[in-house]
């Protein structure tokens, strides 16, 4: 197999990303709404951080396969992939499952139609794709993950809305999962990967207020109505250890964290020194990269990669 992802902890050895290039000078003060930057960036430096991140993968024994080189044919793909900033962020636009891709639908103007070049990618790669979240429903990937190999967990947030969630559950749910869990989270959260991030089966990071407002509905296959449960309730009952972080962590996206072998190796920003070392306590090797001008787009390492193969 070239791809598959059963677990959002096992061993990557698979990647899809973008290199980011020309289109980063479309930034500027008039178009930072639109594409979700701080202010505009020093090209140079952003790709000097980017390839750093690379490197980290490389040295990890990721294979990264870049969306310039699959559509290098495609003159209609690199000539659009040179007028979208955001493509770089490639999670967002898709997420793997154990039989094939599901093309997301994002929500900001900036970047809607960016999730066919993915499209295109997948059907070049050998990748099957599933279906698509259509408008009026709304999901980007950073707000899907998996706990353990049978649940997806979609969280309903700025970015996305139930009718998005609904569209990815009729998707998954009884073909590459058992349970999906819907997590409704307050006003002025992005993606549930900005407050929750699995590490291993039994052990992941988490900004835990977030999770203390709204139930979440749990699905099951070939049961009509969810059940209701919270976050930290349906963690405790499968044996998740849960590391929390600060606000401050939180606000400085030291949660975006890769894990490249199970249970083993991730990769972060290198100023999440805390991060780090509680996994380093853990006997974990973590590597990092500097993220000074790279975290100008509010984005790192678990942003700018959309798994593959995971094992």
């Amino acid at each position: 197999m070239t791809f598959g992802v059963r677990s959002a902890y096992g061993t990557l050895e698979r990647v899809l990303m973008h290199r980011p290039g020309p289109e980063l000078d479309l930034v500027t003060e008039q178009t930072l709404r639109e594409f979700n930057f701080d202010r505009p960036v020093d090209r140079t430096g952003f790709v000097r951080d980017y390839d750093a991140m690379v490197d980290c993968f490389h040295a990890d024994g990721v294979d990264t396969v870049f969306l310039s080189d699959v559509l290098a044919a495609d003159d209609d793909a690199i000539a659009t992939l040179n007028r979208r900033p955001n493509v770089t962020y490639t999670r967002d636009l898709a997420a793997v499952f154990a039989s094939g891709a599901v093309l997301m639908s994002p929500h900001l103007r900036g970047r809607w139609g960016d999730q066919r070049l993915m499209g295109r990618a997948f059907e070049r790669l050998g990748v099957p794709v599933l279906g698509a979240i259509e408008p009026p429903g709304y999901l980007e990937g950073g707000g899907v993950t998996m706990i353990g190999e049978d649940t997806v967990v979609a969280s309903i947030c700025d970015r996305a809305n139930q009718e998005g969630a609904a569209a990815l559950r009729a998707l998954v749910l009884g073909r590459d999962v058992k349970y999906f869990l819907e997590v409704p989270l307050p006003f002025g959260y992005i993606h549930i990967d900005g407050i929750f991030m699995v590490l291993d089966e039994r052990l992941g990071l988490i900004f835990e207020e977030a999770f203390r407002t709204f139930p979440c509905w749990l699905h099951e296959a070939g049961r009509a109505e969810p059940r209701h449960v919270m976050f930290e309730e349906f963690l405790e009952a499968r044996g998740v250890e849960r590391l929390p972080i600060s606000d401050d962590e939180r606000l400085g996206g030291h949660l975006n964290v890769v894990v490249t072998e199970r249970g083993t190796k991730a990769i972060g920003f290198a100023q999440a020194t805390g991060i780090a070392d509680r996994l380093r306590s853990r006997g974990w090797t973590v590597s990092t990269f500097p993220s000074n001008e790279l975290f100008i787009g509010n984005g790192g390492a678990h942003c700018m990669t959309c798994p593959l193969l995971v094992r």
